[in-house]
């Protein structure tokens, strides 16, 4: 028998088709900065009643949850038997901020815009952990692509298609989600590295095959970070692993720290976005750009004044004034992509928050979204203009 929200759906689903209109999905509404503006009129299709853990087993390392259950609530579940989502979604904050009670986020909301932490340049991002999903298309059709075992895909991995989607293919209803055992041991190690210097320090990381969980470097000093252009390394893994790792770090860096117990809120304020960084918010024609490049990509290449590097240089955030257009053709010919994170609605509007597809591209996705969404009921726009 379906449940009500299922029930509740389908019926919004099919009043938005009669009349012509759009539907916004929402959760805690924790994203909703993120991607383009809503397009009004439209109705909104909350998901926080379709709330809970369906099924967990830690021995397989899978969890059966419904959409609109809190990032939060299923950690804790995982927490409890050692396991944890290893791409680290993040987490953001209600006002007032006073503890982990108020940061929000579903888990429909984390798989749609596909954000990840720190953890996603050891362990891989948010699509590596969906192994399955029931969506609710177009027409209130449900869907069910993938289950709990990992080599289940024949075909197209439709799962993963919706992962970073923005809801724009239909309403995630479940997911099945790989977990993983918590590390046997963690450290996070403090170096002095300018920027010039940084690029040698990753290719000796490489070189080394250090366990690194997660990095982070900035030029910008703030109340956070009265020392600027530091590099921390987290590493994680076996104990045997670790301490090998920090005694190559030792050997090649003379003048090296090794964070204490502050290092776990540390990593937590990089993954939840609570640096001032992110939190002073732009505005005017000021931009904060989320920039993904190639791993090999020149570390010197600069986009603005303000910057913090991710993922060993693979995710680049940087606070600029410069044209869109001169950022995304300088990210374009490095291979990598630029997309508008923060910045007022009129420059979302004029620019589009993702950077503009080929002509190939654009034809693939409208495709994908005449099949799975005919009549351009969800999320209109919010990925792209044009769908």
């Amino acid at each position: 028998m379906e449940n009500s929200f299922i029930t509740d759906s389908r019926q919004l689903i099919e009043e938005a088709r009669n009349r012509r209109s759009n539907i916004v999905i929402t959760g805690h509404n924790s994203k909703r900065f993120y991607g383009n503006p809503d397009i009004s009129p439209h109705t909104q299709l909350n998901t926080t009643t379709n709330d809970g853990i369906i099924d967990y087993d830690p021995s397989e390392l899978v969890v059966r949850v419904r959409s609109g259950t809190s990032i939060i609530n299923l950690e804790k579940e995982l927490f409890s038997r050692n396991q944890f989502l290893n791409f680290e979604p993040p987490r953001f904050k209600t006002e007032p901020v006073s503890g982990l009670e108020d940061r929000v986020g579903t888990v429909g909301g984390m798989i749609a815009s596909g954000l990840s932490g720190p953890g996603r340049f050891f362990h891989g991002g948010c699509r590596e952990s969906v192994l399955g999903l029931t969506v609710m298309d177009g027409t209130g059709k449900l869907m069910r692509f993938g289950g709990s075992v990992i080599k289940n895909v024949a075909g197209y991995d439709i799962s993963r298609l919706n992962v970073g989607a923005l809801g724009c293919l239909g309403l995630i209803t479940e997911a099945f989600l790989r977990t993983y055992p918590q590390p046997q041991s963690e450290i996070t190690v403090e170096l002095g590295v300018s920027r010039k210097e940084l690029s040698e320090t990753i290719k000796f990381c490489y070189v080394e095959q250090l366990p690194i969980s997660g990095s982070f470097w900035t030029n910008v000093e703030t109340e956070e970070f009265q020392k600027k252009e530091k590099l921390y390394i987290r590493l994680s893994g076996k104990e045997a692993m670790v301490s090998y790792a920090l005694k190559k770090i030792s050997e090649k860096f003379k003048h090296h720290s090794v964070m204490d117990n502050c290092a776990t809120g540390f990593w937590s304020s990089i993954r939840d976005q609570n640096l001032k960084f992110f939190t002073d918010k732009v505005s005017g024609n000021n931009i904060l750009w989320r920039i993904s490049v190639p791993l090999a990509t020149d570390i010197n290449l600069v986009l603005g004044e303000d910057m913090i590097f991710e993922w060993m240089g693979a995710l680049r955030w940087v606070k600029s004034k410069e044209s869109p257009l001169s950022i995304r053709e300088k990210v374009a010919q490095v291979g990598g992509h630029a997309t508008i994170y923060y910045a007022s609605q009129s420059i979302k509007e004029q620019h589009g928050s993702f950077s503009p597809l080929g002509d190939a591209s654009k034809r693939v996705h409208l495709n994908l979204k005449k099949v799975f969404d005919p009549e351009n009921v969800f999320n209109k726009g919010r990925l792209y203009h044009f769908m």
